[in-house]
């Protein structure tokens, strides 16, 4: 049964009287030296004349403890003069009373009253806050304005192009919200294609991705002028001004934070492939809407649809012979340009047997799980896809690697020479080209310097790529096959070319 409330009469304050209640017991609180570092104590005690200075134990509003020197005698009630000062500052002067005398570890420590007036804990607390960090600023625990990762002379107009987007995403991000507040969740965040949803991400397209794609473009651009030895400094700069926004982009993230231990994994490329509309809010969206239509990606799907036009030219310049058609896929990934070939293709008239390496067992149940359905569909007696899962330290130093497969009508690799020195990158085609059958081709795919979003891969992505010029790219093709023919092939955006190599 609950008890019943009763109520009680509340007395004014004027009405109480004193003697009501418990009464409060109270000792403040006692601080050992250690507890007021980086703070040093000096204890210095006058008794009779002598003056001796002692260790501080531990100390309160109105008393302290310290060690007594050995040769001087001390009784409880005795009288003293105390100076207690914590580095610069004198927090007490004047007379103390002996309070209390015990031996501790073989020390004898003595405990006295303040007599004069009570300790100022609250400044002597204060004054450690400060201490501690001037001492973090003074070993570099705390950077100043000088250490300051991101501070670098000059380059001022690369930084007010840096400070400008993000004030431009600040706004955005505010802007983009109230949008999203007024739309149907299903608008921004569902699945289903609506008139709505194609009109919100168009005019997206004609703003804020034009305008974050022209910016960084810009900022781009105007690295190229700074020296290498303040690279980072810019990087640090543009990373506290726009990490932040840039995260949002599930795309951005994964290959910043690169789980696989690289940055261009499969998953970075389906983003790239297939899902250009993704986050958590419609800023993030938007954000990821605009690094997926920036130079780069946009570079990666018109790579893609090169090696498909290839593919489809070869395959019907095979028409009517009758005899398998080999393909190999280095780096495979998704696969995504084998995918859409095969949903594409009108009719194949003869095999086709293709070979995926790859590294990422992941990339590769991936691609098999895509590419069989459409395969039992269209050309179950036809197509044979083989999946090889094998690093890529086997790939660059076993040259017989694929050798149990036969030879190659086309070997393409679009995505794997950018991470690779001239040596090694030599050595790879080199073996590649050598799996070539007669009449065969091989494309390798770079990335050129000129690529407008090296500032946005390499300062937020740590996504840095070996970049070569076509010159380079061409004299890697030719030092791997010096018989053989050698062309570069361009995508749209002109950024990501290829090696031809044809072996007559």
């Amino acid at each position: 049964m609950t008890p019943k409330l009763v109520a009680t009469a509340i007395k004014k304050y004027e009405e109480l009287d004193g003697g009501q209640g418990r009464e409060v017991f109270f000792r403040p609180h006692r601080y050992r030296a250690p507890d007021l570092l980086p703070l040093v104590a000096q204890i210095v005690v006058t008794l009779g004349g002598v003056q001796r200075e002692c260790a501080l134990q531990d100390v309160s509003q109105n008393g302290v403890a310290f060690d007594w020197p050995s040769e001087l005698a001390i009784a409880p009630g005795a009288a003293l003069e105390l100076l207690i000062r914590f580095d610069e500052h004198i927090a007490y002067r004047g007379e103390a009373r002996v309070g209390s005398v015990r031996e501790q570890n073989g020390t004898t420590i003595a405990g006295v009253q303040f007599v004069d007036l009570l300790l100022d804990m609250d400044d002597l607390l204060q004054l450690r806050s400060i201490k501690t960090w001037s001492h973090d600023v003074d070993s570099g625990s705390i950077s100043t304005p000088a250490q300051a990762g991101w501070r670098v002379p000059g380059h001022d107009h690369v930084k007010a192009l840096i400070a400008e987007m993000g004030l431009y995403m600040q706004d955005s991000e505010k802007q983009l919200a109230a949008l999203e507040a007024s739309l149907p969740w299903h608008v921004v965040h569902g699945d289903q294609s609506s008139p709505a949803r194609t009109a919100l991400i168009e005019q997206l397209k004609r703003s804020f991705v034009a305008e974050l794609a022209r910016a960084a473009e810009e900022i781009d651009h105007g690295m190229r002028a700074v020296p290498p030895a303040h690279l980072r400094a810019l990087a640090a700069y543009s990373h506290r001004h726009l990490q932040h926004f840039f995260m949002q982009s599930p795309l951005m993230h994964r290959a910043a934070v690169k789980p696989f231990g690289y940055p261009g994994d499969y998953e970075v490329m389906r983003f790239i492939y297939e899902r250009n509309f993704e986050g958590g809010t419609l800023f993030a969206k938007a954000v990821h809407l605009a690094f997926d239509q920036m130079c780069a990606p946009r570079a990666v799907r018109f790579r893609k649809d090169l090696v498909k036009r290839q593919l489809r030219t070869l395959i019907e310049s095979r028409r009517g012979i009758g005899q398998p058609l080999r393909i190999l896929s280095i780096a495979a990934g998704p696969a995504q340009e084998l995918f859409e070939l095969l949903h594409e293709l009108p009719e194949l008239e003869m095999p086709l047997e293709i070979v995926l390496f790859d590294q990422d067992k992941g990339a590769l149940a991936y691609a098999y799980r895509r590419l069989k359905p459409v395969v039992d569909a269209r050309f179950p007696k036809q197509v044979q896809v083989l999946y090889l899962h094998e690093s890529i330290k086997r790939l660059l130093r076993d040259a017989d690697l694929f050798a149990s497969f036969g030879r190659f009508d086309a070997i393409y690799s679009a995505g794997l020479t950018d991470y690779l020195q001239a040596t090694t990158a030599m050595v790879l085609v080199r073996n590649l080209v050598g799996r070539l059958a007669p009449g065969g081709k091989a494309l390798i795919a770079n990335m050129v310097p000129e690529n407008p979003s090296r500032w946005v891969m390499e300062h937020h992505l740590d996504w840095y790529l070996v970049h070569r010029s076509r010159g380079e790219l061409l004299e890697l093709g030719k030092r791997a096959a010096p018989d053989l023919a050698c062309q570069i092939l361009e995508e749209e955006s002109g950024i990501n070319p290829f090696v031809e190599i044809a072996k007559r």
